[in-house]
């Protein structure tokens, strides 16, 4: 199970280096879950919908191996 503060530390590699404004409201790159809230499958970028999986418990955050939105990786 990861900590719910991991959401406040981690940020999305791909916006926070890019010049467009968050959601109002948001931080640049702000994240929440995917799957459960015990055991979550990933981290979604709510700026730009990218999802980064969770590998053994561990966020995986290559840009190059995150999925977009749709589907694409």
């Amino acid at each position: 199970m990861l900590d719910a503060k991991l959401l406040e530390i981690l940020a999305c590699p791909h916006c926070v280096t890019r010049p467009e404004a968050p959601p109002a409201g948001k931080r640049k790159g702000e994240f929440e879950w995917v799957g459960e809230a015990a055991a979550p499958t990933g981290l979604r970028c709510l700026q730009c919908g990218r999802v980064y999986k969770i590998e053994d418990g561990i966020p995986n955050l290559l840009i190059e191996e995150a999925v977009l939105p749709g589907g694409q990786a």
